[in-house]
Parts: C-alpha cells; structure tokens; sequence
C-alpha cells in the first residue's frame, strides 16, 4: 500500500510537506540500522553458544577488515584516495543480515552468525564513528 501511495501521490505532483518529508528521511535512514539490530536480537537469543567466537567475528569483521582494505586500497594499489575512504569505511560497516540467510540455507552455523550480526552490530555503532571520522580527516 505505501508503494502504491507513494505513486500516486508523486503521479498527481503533489509536494511533500517539509516536516513529513524531514520525518520520512529519518525513517529511511534508520531502516538498515534497525534491521540489523531486529534480526541480531531476535536470533541470537535463540543460543548462547559461542558467544566468544561471535565476538572474535565481529572483531576481525569491524577492525581488521577495514584495515585490509585500507592497506590494499592506499599501499599495494593507486587507488584516490575519495575511493579509498569509500571503501574502508564499507569494509568497517557490521555484517550483513543476508549472512545469516547463507548460513541458514547452508547450515552453517546459524546461531553464531546471528550473535555476530547483533555484536557487530552494536560495536559498529562506536567503530564505524571512529573509522568515518578517520578517513575524513
């Protein structure tokens, strides 16, 4: 129903109310954030189990992947360096919900994919801060 909302209002050329528009842009951008975190608690109180190999995950994932790639993209390749900050800052970006898809089908350690998804999840919140704030200058 909102996509076809959304289509008819923007078919008639309505404009969008400042306020509303402010509200949906906050919504949007809260959306990927919140997923995460919704798919990260709701299947990692499924197990307790490993706590500690999901916390190592989430480690390698929000710490020395984007120093991989920060080694890659500025020492081993001319990459400029607007792109290089692009990259390491995706590279510092939590694991992804469809990681837990794969495992799932898979089955491949589900559980602990989702305690990493919720770990990194939650630690990306001071990490990617610090990483964004780096890259930038």
């Amino acid at each position: 129903m909102a996509i076809t909302a959304g289509l008819i209002w923007a078919g008639f050329g309505i404009p969008v109310p400042d306020p509303f528009d402010e509200f949906l842009t906050l919504l949007g951008a809260a959306a990927t954030p919140g997923a995460l975190f919704a798919i990260g608690a709701s299947l990692a109180t499924k197990s307790a189990e490993r706590k500690s190999i999901a916390i190592w995950l989430s480690t390698v994932k929000l710490a020395l992947h984007p120093l991989a790639v920060a080694f890659a993209s500025l020492v081993l390749f001319d990459v400029p360096p607007f792109t290089a900050s692009v990259m390491i800052a995706a590279a510092a970006m939590p694991t992804a919900g469809n990681v837990y898809i794969l495992a799932q089908h898979y089955g491949i350690a589900p559980l602990r994919v989702s305690s990493t998804i919720l770990i990194s999840t939650v630690i990306s919140i001071v990490s990617l801060t610090v990483v964004i704030a780096l890259v930038t200058g």
